[in-house]
């Protein structure tokens, strides 16, 4: 809220609470999706590193979230399932097994909750009364608005991201529909609970009419439920910073009664951009995460996201995944280098490992600056290649300093062992079985073999009707 750097102080002692807006499972993860949640996993990696006992919560959302980002438009998740044909809780259900999946991949760390909107509806029923009852919200026809007026007086409401709010009104003026102007006493008050049209598949009773929860309600209502009242870090995305994340504080400080802030660090990743332009379904640019993990072990993803801070925009394309590509590689020689080396008597090492530690704290403390803190990896593994004279056990410390900030980065940095691979030809037997599923049509089992090889650290390539494959 303050729009400048300030230094980390936990609420209590030792702990950190971080509610992390998650993904509305009605598309697959793309890969800007991907880029803001690996953001909070290193974050949540490097605070537990520092010896804090990290809290991590990520939520699900399910209902709720309508098709312009407010309060008009159809649910995402109901939209999307009437388009296939299928159940909103059946997509829900594959959209999120999916999602698990590929945050496996990408080595994410499981948050410790990842809250569903659909299974707290009596907690929001419940956060409505409380909001209500302390006179921060109305109820017209069956839907229930929270009064941003009202709330503007007694606590500021557009803190978050420093806005003006007459400037706010102005601009929501003419984004409002008219019988919504009838019903609200400001352009810019928003639903927490909205009546449903009979034709609504996903409602649920209330004081109020059959309906569903405004999308802003849900958040509030699970961070408090699993961080309590006060928590310390909330992240999202740029597009949070308005209307999602003032509304949430708005309804924190309404529904438990607050005097003070519900949070205390707002934080929020930029966007990124493809070729250079905002990616969308409509120009092509659109890259999921399935179909990149289809093409790049997981891990140069994981070097590409770690290679841009989360507060600035970078730009997806071939040069920056095949420069992740190079680093890692680098990287990776570098540890074999050590393993693979007689080693000496000098000791020149052991310092400069010290002061690597040093450096990468210095640039993760400087408000996750990521990309210096891998820039201070790889220039010491440059030293590392250059003076494999070191006593081996100083070369052994060197790498597994390497592999220990490089994983607080989401990097795995294993070495596998020879063992392990599978074979040639087992690789080339699966190819042509997979060729077999996809001239049949079963697309299904040909995805399935390709995530088999992928695992394993095969990447296949659909070249002019022929498939080649490498191993990462």
């Amino acid at each position: 809220m303050s729009r400048k750097k300030e230094e980390f102080e936990p609420i209590k002692k030792g702990k950190v609470g971080i509610y992390s807006c998650g993904q509305t499972i009605y598309l697959d993860m793309h890969i800007g999706n991907a880029k803001t949640y690996a953001s909070w996993d290193i974050l949540n990696r490097y605070l537990t590193w520092k010896g804090y006992d990290v809290f991590h919560i990520m939520n699900i959302t399910d209902v709720g979230h309508l098709t312009d980002d407010e309060d008009q438009g159809e649910d995402k998740i109901e939209k999307e399932a009437k388009n296939r044909g299928i159940e909103p809780m059946e997509l829900v259900t594959e959209k999120v097994q999916n999602w698990y999946k590929e945050m496996e991949k990408l080595n994410m760390k499981r948050h410790n909750v990842n809250p569903r909107a659909t299974g707290h509806m009596v907690e929001m029923i419940e956060a409505i009364k409380e909001i209500i009852k302390n006179g921060y919200a109305y109820e017209v026809n069956g839907t229930v608005y929270f009064d941003v007026m009202k709330f503007n007086e007694d606590h500021e409401y557009p803190k978050v991201g420093s806005m003006d709010i007459e400037e706010l009104k102005a601009g929501a003026g003419g984004r409002v529909d008219k019988e919504e102007t009838e019903e609200k006493r400001s352009p810019i008050d928003f639903a927490l609970w909205i009546d449903a049209d009979p034709e609504h598949i996903m409602k649920w009773p209330s004081p109020w009419s059959k309906g569903y929860p405004g999308w802003h309600l849900e958040c509030s209502v699970m961070g408090s439920k699993y961080l309590g009242k006060r928590f310390d870090i909330h992240t999202g995305g740029v597009d949070h910073i308005f209307p999602h994340h003032p509304n949430e504080r708005a309804q924190n400080i309404a529904m438990n009664n607050l005097d003070e802030e519900p949070v205390n660090y707002w934080i929020h990743s930029e966007h990124i951009t493809v070729e250079g332009e905002k990616m969308s379904k409509s120009k092509g640019n659109f890259y999921t995460v399935k179909e990149l993990l289809g093409r790049y072990d997981p891990e140069v993803l994981r070097m590409f996201f770690a290679s841009s801070h989360y507060r600035k925009q970078v730009d997806f394309n071939e040069k920056v995944l095949k420069n992740a590509e190079d680093n890692l590689e680098k990287l990776y020689n570098t540890l074999w280098n050590i393993d693979n080396a007689e080693g000496g008597k000098k000791k020149n090492l052991k310092r400069e490992t010290e002061k690597l530690e040093e450096k990468f704290v210095e640039a993760m403390d400087d408000d996750l600056n990521t990309p210096r803190a891998l820039n201070e990896i790889m220039k010491f593994a440059k030293k590392v290649n250059k003076n494999l004279d070191n006593e081996k056990e100083i070369l052994e410390e060197a790498r597994n300093k390497i592999q220990e900030l490089g994983k607080i980065l989401g990097l795995g940095l294993e070495l596998e062992e020879e063992g392990d691979k599978i074979p040639e030809e087992a690789v080339e037997l699966l190819i042509e079985i997979r060729d077999d599923f996809r001239e049949e049509g079963d697309y299904k089992s040909a995805d399935d073999i390709r995530d088999v090889l992928s695992n394993a650290g095969i990447i296949l390539e659909d070249e002019g009707g022929k498939t080649v494959w490498k191993r990462t």
